[in-house]
This record gives C-alpha cells, sequence and structure tokens, in this order.
C-alpha cells in the first residue's frame, strides 16, 4: 500500500488515479475525524458525516487543489476543508431561517428538523484563526493541527523535531490567543 506522502507526490506529479486512491486509503480516517467535528460543533444534526467528507473532497477537488507534502499537512488542510464545509451549511441554514428558500413543514414532520449548530460561535471562530493566522501563522498550523486534524500533542512534536513540552507549552499559549481574540470579537 503506498504512503500519503507518496500518493500526495503522485497528484502533484498530475497521476490522474491518485487522488481516487488518496480518497480509498483516507476516507475511514476524516470520516472519523469529520464525525468528532460535528460532534464538537454542538451537533450539527442537519449536516452528516458522510455528507461532510464527500463535500471536503469535493471542495479539495474542483476549486481548491490538494496541499501538503505531507500526511500532517494535508490532514490539517483537509481540517480546514471540513471546517469551511460546517460553517458554509451553518450560514446557508441561518439564511433559510430568514426566509430563503423557506420550506413548509406539517406539524407531522416537524420533529425530523433537529437544531442545527450555532453559526454566531463558528463565525466568531473563524474569524479568531484568521487574525491567529495572520498574527502567529505556527501557532495556527498547531491549532489545525491539533483541533481540526486531531492529532496528539506527542504527534505533533514528532512532526516538528520538538519536543512534546514545547508543542504543550505553544498550544495552551495558542488557546489563550484564540479566547482573547474570541474576547475580542464578543466585547
Amino acid at each position: 500500500m503506498e504512503s500519503v506522502t507518496q500518493l500526495l507526490s503522485s497528484i502533484r506529479s498530475g497521476e490522474p488515479d491518485a487522488a481516487a486512491r488518496l480518497y480509498a486509503v483516507l476516507y475511514p480516517e476524516i470520516k472519523r475525524l469529520a464525525r468528532a467535528r460535528l460532534f464538537e460543533a454542538g451537533g450539527v444534526t442537519s449536516l452528516n458525516t458522510t455528507a461532510l467528507v464527500n463535500e471536503g473532497f469535493l471542495r479539495i477537488a474542483q476549486r481548491e487543489g490538494i496541499e501538503g507534502a505531507t500526511r500532517a499537512q494535508f490532514f490539517a488542510y483537509m481540517g480546514k476543508v471540513l471546517r469551511s464545509v460546517v460553517l458554509d451549511h451553518l450560514r446557508g441554514q441561518a439564511a433559510d431561517k430568514r426566509g430563503a428558500g423557506a420550506t413548509h413543514v406539517t406539524l407531522s414532520g416537524a420533529e425530523n428538523i433537529a437544531a442545527g449548530g450555532d453559526l454566531d460561535s463558528w463565525a466568531a471562530l473563524d474569524e479568531a484563526l484568521a487574525r491567529l493566522q495572520r498574527v502567529e501563522p505556527d501557532l495556527h498550523a498547531l491549532v489545525e493541527l491539533r483541533y481540526f486534524a486531531g492529532f496528539g500533542l506527542d504527534e505533533i512534536a514528532q512532526m516538528r523535531g520538538v519536543s512534546t513540552r514545547t508543542v504543550d507549552r505553544d498550544w495552551v499559549r495558542a488557546r489563550a490567543l484564540l479566547e482573547e481574540m474570541l474576547g475580542t470579537a464578543n466585547g
């Protein structure tokens, strides 16, 4: 079986079926990651895990292209794409709540409608992450790897070639900066 790094290299060199092979290899792991992110997002019940993963891969294939030369870089990028899909979905739901594309629902069908995630929280987080990327790109990359790609501190330390303690200190700093930025956005 080819490694993710080899598949990413094959994609960049233009090999026609490399993206499909990458999708097949990573699908179970990305689906697990997507399920965890949806749960942590407050249970965005109107978006299922399979749809999230498929939409993420479609966005990568159609608009954005595959980024990253290594498995870790790809997963950080995929985490960013999945976050973007959830945010766009929540924005669409908010537009629907304001009447755009209104659907008439009978009382018998009302129990099937589940409340989605909180758009304001996701939008504030997205804005704070964009600010963090401008101010501290390394800490932004750490947040992408830790939270959105689901890597542990030990794995990130190994990827970066530093001690776990260094990554732990950076993680504390990144969280503090994000909390400050989120407080600024809300205040």
